[in-house]
């Protein structure tokens, strides 16, 4: 019997799923092609048809993924106040690390393995923040600066500051998964959310 051609769009979302779980669990310098071609279902010939390098496998997953959680994470819901934004945003941010723990520890397992990576890394990184910052803007209203300082300023400082936060939490989380991610959501809300909220308040006065 024949065997089914499987069209290119699938058999490219099948490496890039396949790299993720190499790259989580061996990191980048471990993790080989042809390793990666036989999770995938694939010879190496067809992977490196789809990619000419394991650095430009690895980016595009790290491009793919980042612009996944950054959609699931930051989605401004009309009619939602400030604080349902930040808690939404913080649930679907854990949520994402809780689902996809390869997909995690693929993004933050390794530090970047050269100037190119790294500077793909620090975009992504970038695009983040501002996004956080446009919905700290968006949940703001007519604020117009925070403690003397404008709120675009302001909005990217808390953006960076929101980022770190939840990274920090995140990577902690991973190694002690016996705290339910509810609580991890309500704690991280909790002291998010009371700092801008103070800062919004004094702000309007």
């Amino acid at each position: 019997m024949a065997r089914t051609r499987i069209p290119a769009a699938q058999r490219r979302a099948r490496i890039l799923d396949a790299a993720v779980e190499a790259f989580a669990e061996h990191g980048f310098a471990e993790a080989k092609m042809q390793d990666i071609a036989k999770l995938a279902g694939v010879v190496p010939s067809v992977l490196y048809d789809h990619f000419g390098s394991k650095r430009e496998l690895h980016i595009a997953v790290l491009e793919l993924h980042a612009e996944q959680l950054r959609e699931r994470s930051l989605r401004r819901v009309e009619g939602a106040t400030a604080e349902e934004l930040v808690r939404a945003s913080i649930s679907n941010y854990f949520e994402f690390v809780e689902a996809d723990p390869f997909m995690w520890r693929f993004l933050h397992r390794d530090p970047p393995a050269d100037p190119q990576t790294a500077a793909v890394v620090q975009e992504i990184a970038d695009r983040g923040t501002a996004a956080i910052a446009d919905l700290i803007r968006f949940g703001a209203g007519d604020t117009k600066s925070v403690r003397g300082i404008t709120l675009d300023d302001s909005a990217w400082i808390l953006a960076r500051a929101t980022q770190s936060a939840c990274h920090g939490v995140a990577t902690w989380w991973y190694e002690n998964r016996s705290v339910p991610r509810e609580r991890v959501v309500e704690l991280v809300s909790m002291l998010l959310w009371q700092g801008f909220d103070g800062m919004l308040k004094q702000a309007s006065r």
